[in-house]
């Protein structure tokens, strides 16, 4: 038996989806990670990258695809969208993004890709460090990354509110 292609295990998806919608789901997760390590230098960035990267144990195909896209790129400072630092236009994108897909693919996939934005946001300050205090498991985290994490899942729950 002929050996097989190592591209043969790959499997194509079809997405009712438009390129810039696509585009959307990709660039968010980065825009997420920005917002919430905005103006706050004892943040954990590599938590929130680590959590970005978690999302290929994703139950949800789209959200594999999504970190897939994202690993798959080769992004350089310049590349950053600018907006990425406004939390009030992240959160725009985020219930646009969850409504957007609740709409085309159902509320199942919209949910977790929410909650995955939602873990990006909320790991980068679970492991920063402040003088005499190492915070480890979200035990000490600081409001305003609080309220960034739950001004995520307002979105969340406002986009799938029916």
């Amino acid at each position: 038996m002929p050996s097989q292609p190592a591209s043969s295990h790959l499997t194509r998806v079809d997405l009712p989806l438009r390129r810039a919608e696509w585009d959307l789901l990709v660039r968010l997760p980065r825009s997420v990670l920005v917002a919430a390590c905005a103006g706050n230098e004892q943040v954990d960035a590599v938590a929130g990258v680590e959590a970005i990267a978690a999302g290929q144990r994703s139950r949800a195909l789209l959200v594999r695809g999504v970190v897939a896209a994202i690993f798959a790129e080769q992004l350089t400072d310049a590349d950053i969208d600018t907006r990425a630092a406004d939390a009030s236009a992240v959160l725009a994108d985020c219930g646009f993004a969850v409504r957007l897909l609740d709409e085309r693919l159902g509320a199942d996939v919209a949910l977790a890709y929410g909650q995955w934005l939602m873990d990006i946001a909320g790991s980068v300050g679970r492991a920063a460090w402040q003088p005499g205090v190492v915070r480890l498991g979200g035990v000490d985290v600081l409001l305003a990354e609080r309220r960034f994490v739950n001004a995520i899942g307002h979105e969340l729950a406002r986009a799938l509110r029916r």
